[in-house]
């Protein structure tokens, strides 16, 4: 267990492949930070709508709810090197395309929205494995404090990608192809320097079908109370509250009369408090205050998500998009951490997954939303998900710090139960003699 205090907050970093694998991370976030500051921008400008950004959007979230759970599985199988090497070549090919149909003049919502389904398909892969490669190179007792850096770590890109790529789309002779092209460049330079790192050991799990894996992860954090509360937090608050940023290019057109070429000008706050103070919740993973800090930043998520329905103008956004960032980022943060923490090693991949799970399900209801907000302004809707974010994160973290300290059962338990559940399925299947 990490001891809470300012020595243990960067503890991992004394590691120098942790350091290695956090820089290319980083590194390579750069570019999806900016990927999802420039598309939303791109969708709204074809559609006109919220509707147009919303359905954009979705791919992403839809892959990730679909694919995620097996890529998690195959992330305890595989070498996660091979895994995130690959899956990023696929990422940089497709921003390479997108810049290209955008220069010859035949982008459409429809090709972005193919893109961005390709997109999560690849981050259900990547997003476990860099995860769960923390396992690899880090001791046991840091498991925690590496999973807490690295997620923070990725708050930095959210605050210079959306600067970066609004600046790009202002530039003469960029815009938004030369943004994706540029996207494509960097994530070629991380695939190189990926090479430098190891191969990534996979679990000691049987090889058997990657159905069967799934399962027994499914199972075995259904099993465990505390796990069960967490995921289901992350997933209802994210669903709720997390598809404000589909809203954002209406806000600032429609509510602020303000182009939407100004999103990453007027969000760039929003990464500074995800940085700093995701950063500070490091040393608290593991600690008897994770479940009430846990609590504070979920609902002062939603409190900020809340406040941009009733913000004037583009002035007073900024530190109430400086509370969504600090907020939220301090909320995955933990969350996250405290999953795998409280996990055992061979289902890191599985369990890891299931924490991306909930921005498949903010896709769908992202799309709801932006038919909403399209019906009763975007003001309006923000200030119904904010405050849905903040009931749920009372409730479940209320639910979450009264229970008791996490017990891990064995492997055992959990590939019991699912025997029972195949057997009876398997007899039925079974030809008839």
């Amino acid at each position: 267990m990490i001891r809470a205090g300012i020595g243990q907050t960067f503890e991992a970093f004394g590691i120098g492949l942790f350091r290695l694998h956090w820089s290319l991370t980083v590194m390579a976030f750069m570019a999806f930070s900016m990927n999802f500051t420039v598309l939303p921008i791109v969708a709204f400008d074809l559609g006109g709508d919220n509707s147009s950004v919303a359905l954009a959007m979705a791919g992403n979230g839809i892959a990730w709810f679909f694919i995620g759970p097996f890529a998690g599985a195959l992330t305890d199988r595989l070498s996660k090197r091979r895994l995130i090497v690959v899956a990023q070549t696929v990422i940089a090919i497709n921003y390479a395309v997108i810049g290209f149909l955008i220069l010859v003049g035949r982008i459409e919502v429809i090709w972005l929205t193919v893109s961005t389904l390709l997109l999560g398909a690849c981050f259900a892969f990547t997003g476990p494995s860099r995860r769960a490669y923390v396992a690899d190179i880090v001791p046991p007792r840091l498991v925690g404090n590496g999973v807490a850096l690295l997620q923070s770590g990725l708050n930095f890109p959210t605050s210079v990608g959306p600067v970066i790529g609004s600046l790009l789309l202002f530039a003469p002779f960029i815009g938004a192809s030369g943004a994706y092209f540029i996207m494509s460049a960097i994530l070629v330079v991380t695939i190189a320097l990926l090479f430098l790192m190891p191969p990534g050991s996979p679990r000691n799990v049987p090889r058997g079908s990657v159905l069967r894996e799934l399962l027994l992860g499914l199972r075995y954090a259904w099993q465990q109370p505390r796990l069960r509360v967490l995921l289901a937090m992350l997933l209802l608050v994210a669903a709720t509250a997390g598809p404000y940023q589909n809203i954002l290019p209406g806000l600032l057109e429609n509510a602020f009369g303000i182009e939407s070429r100004n999103l990453g000008l007027t969000t760039w706050p929003m990464g500074v408090g995800s940085l700093f103070v995701g950063l500070s919740v490091a040393g608290v993973v593991g600690t008897r205050w994770s479940g009430g800090v846990l609590l504070v930043t979920s609902c002062a998520f939603g409190l900020g998500v809340a406040l941009l329905g009733v913000t004037p103008n583009a002035l007073v956004m900024l530190p109430v998009v400086f509370l969504i960032g600090s907020g939220f980022s301090a909320f995955q943060t933990l969350n996250t951490a405290e999953v795998i923490r409280q996990s055992e090693p061979e289902y890191h991949g599985r369990v890891t997954a299931l924490t991306f799970l909930p921005f498949g399900v903010q896709s769908f209801t992202g799309l709801g939303f932006g038919r909403v907000a399209d019906m009763i302004g975007e003001q309006d809707v923000l200030i119904i998900m904010g405050l849905s974010a903040i009931v749920i994160s009372i409730v479940l973290g209320s639910v979450y710090l009264r229970m008791k300290s996490p017990t891990i059962p064995a492997r055992a338990t959990a590939e019991r139960i699912v025997r029972q559940t195949l057997r009876p399925l398997a007899a039925v299947m079974r030809p008839q003699k």
